[in-house]
């Protein structure tokens, strides 16, 4: 029988060793070689077995190990696919999110509006979610689960812990993250935020005539405008209560009231205009020098989101909104399969996506009332040569009402007003234009009208976000004259194209990517009151509201009165843009391993509920 080679090469080096020492005269009898050399054999047999033994002793401790190491990529997993969501679309952040105060204590109920829409359709709460690619032959199958997010309504920082499972039934291994985010989106942390505090040189052009200028940074072109540049002042009637930033100097005239205030201008923080006085005040906190900021070129990305799972139209589009309905007139949007198309599909036509020409987006476009889209995303896009439909440029609704910036049938203008009960962000091509009061449901008054100085209470996750490439205008139509036209009702859906806002009230986030937050025919008529807006104004440039005389009052247009919304620190229009930052990062980040942990306000017995 052959032996095993761990006994043979021992017994043969054993052997060779006895010879050597006989050669060397030493005497040794055959009877008295055997028991040594059984002797060193079974010596390192016992050597060689204690070995294998410890090795399989330690076995479980490294298997528990690598385990334990799955469950933290696990875990890691998890956390990643949540922060994704939340920059992708901030509105995911109030997904079955717990509402509470500054002292830990619950506000108002969970909101239904966005965990009933398509927007939470990606995550999953209280549940276990399987790592992709986990149970192979390398590895033990690994989980993660998302415990239930909690935002303080004070900080706007938002909580949520993250576990990580691996193993088998009797030997899972646990790594929990308990995870801190704060709000990145200056774009929503500001009740104004600017490039430049000047007249966009389109604008200059068209009110002034002549050519656009070239403007720069007042405080890096040594404290002057260029030629024909035009600055603008904040003026004693003006109320700013949030925070504000601005790139550029800001320029002021009398005494305007700011709450915290940031300008990059390294030098100083207002300009007061020539022949004005007073004082500035800022309740909060004033700082100049700070770093500059960006803003996006375009809002193409919107039109993605919008193509995805929202609606689309061209050309000048009128929108009513109701609650969680809008009434649409969109005379140039294709609502069937484009003449040519292969197959009789419309896969040669972005606005005849099949998503936007069986849901109810289409129904809309030749006047009909429809749901607001299930993702929140409603964009209006140009019609003109480079459209890959015909366009008949059959309306102008603004055609008499003084429009500024680019305008015409070709344009994408989206023309809205009403009230919303959703999260829903407009975008345009061109500009978008308020013809009457946007409101949230929740701030309409017994007679269905929208009020002053209110904001829909925590945590009402309705938030309405105007994103144009070029302008969001108040409408202001002015006779051949010059004059105001008649006032238009204040209740909403009663305004129109062809009359005038008197103390508008307008509860949206703006931004302009090329243009201003403006009010058409600034310079024309009489004094229309207060423009009221609740929200956020983010701007390249200043855009003016009215005019104002040498004592610092309202001579046409409008004064301010931007009042920043709470809910902002934590909330998003759906899909809106940011200044090139995420809208959430890190505040903190611990782990702990171990048993499954989560937040006290989690369901209790989630973690025994095993994959």
């Amino acid at each position: 029988m052959t032996r095993p080679r761990a006994f043979s090469r021992p017994a043969g080096r054993v052997a060779r060793v006895l010879d050597r020492l006989r050669l060397r005269g030493y005497p040794g009898e055959r009877g008295q070689t055997m028991p040594l050399v059984l002797g060193i054999i079974m010596l390192l047999s016992l050597g060689s077995i204690m070995l294998v033994q410890n090795t399989f002793e330690q076995y479980p401790i490294v298997s528990q190990d690598v385990i334990e190491h799955q469950a933290y990529r696990a875990m890691e997993a998890g956390v990643n696919e949540y922060l994704y969501a939340v920059n992708a679309n901030g509105d995911v952040a109030a997904c079955d999110a717990n509402f509470v105060n500054a002292s830990g204590s619950s506000v108002g109920s969970t909101p239904t509006a966005i965990d009933n829409s398509g927007i939470c359709d990606g995550l999953t709460y209280g549940g276990w979610t399987q790592v992709p690619g986990s149970a192979s032959a390398n590895g033990a199958p690994s989980w993660f689960m998302l415990d239930d997010p909690v935002i303080n309504t004070s900080t706007g920082y938002l909580s949520i812990d993250v576990v990580g499972l691996a193993g088998y039934s009797a030997s899972y291994q646990y790594q929990t993250a308990v995870v801190t985010l704060q709000p990145l989106n200056s774009f929503l942390l500001n009740v104004l935020w600017m490039n430049y505090d000047q007249v966009a040189p389109t604008i200059v052009q068209q009110y002034n005539g002549g050519s656009q200028p070239a403007c720069t940074y007042y405080w890096s072109n040594g404290n002057s405008l260029e030629n024909n540049c035009e600055r603008l002042d904040f003026i004693s009637a003006d109320s700013l209560t949030g925070n504000t930033f601005v790139n550029d100097s800001v320029f002021v005239c009398g005494a305007p009231s700011f709450q915290n205030l940031q300008t990059a201008d390294p030098n100083q923080q207002f300009v007061q205009d020539g022949g004005c006085s007073g004082t500035p005040t800022a309740s909060g906190s004033e700082s100049y020098g700070v770093p500059q900021q960006s803003i996006p070129s375009d809002n193409t990305l919107l039109l993605d989101d919008a193509e995805q799972d929202g609606c689309v139209f061209q050309g000048p589009t009128q929108i009513t909104f109701s609650g969680s309905n809008m009434t649409v007139s969109s005379p140039d949007t294709p609502t069937g399969t484009p003449s040519g198309s292969p197959n009789g599909t419309s896969s040669n036509d972005q606005l005849n996506l099949a998503e936007n020409t069986v849901n109810k987006c289409m129904a809309g476009a030749t006047g009909g009332t429809v749901p607001l889209p299930d993702n929140g995303v409603v964009y209006v896009s140009d019609c003109g040569p480079s459209s890959t439909t015909t366009c008949n440029g059959n309306t102008d609704p603004l055609a008499n009402a003084g429009e500024s910036g680019f305008s015409g049938k070709t344009y994408g203008d989206a023309i809205v007003q009403g009230t919303v009960s959703e999260p829903l962000t407009v975008g345009a091509e061109n500009n978008i234009v308020i013809d009457g009061n946007l409101c949230n449901v929740d701030t309409l008054n017994s007679s269905g009208q929208c009020k002053t100085g209110t904001t829909p209470a925590t945590p009402s996750p309705d938030v309405l976000g105007l994103v144009a490439n070029n302008d969001v205008e108040v409408n202001h139509p002015v006779d051949s004259h010059g004059n105001n036209e008649s006032n238009c009702s204040a209740t909403p859906g009663s305004g129109a194209t062809t009359c005038d806002l008197s103390n508008p009230i307008i509860d949206a986030v703006s931004l302009t990517l090329n243009g201003s937050f403006l009010v058409n025919n600034y310079t024309s008529g009489s004094s229309l009151g207060l423009l009221n807006v609740y929200g956020t104004i983010d701007q390249d440039w200043r855009g003016p509201v009215g005019t104002f005389n040498s004592g610092g009052s309202v001579a046409s247009g409008y004064a301010k009165n931007y009042q920043y919304d709470p809910r902002l620190t934590y909330l998003s229009p759906p899909f809106y843009l940011n200044p090139g930052t995420s809208q959430w990062g890190f505040a903190s980040f611990t782990v702990a391993s171990g048993a499954c942990k989560l937040a006290a306000l989690s369901t209790s017995g989630r973690c025994g509920v095993y994959p």
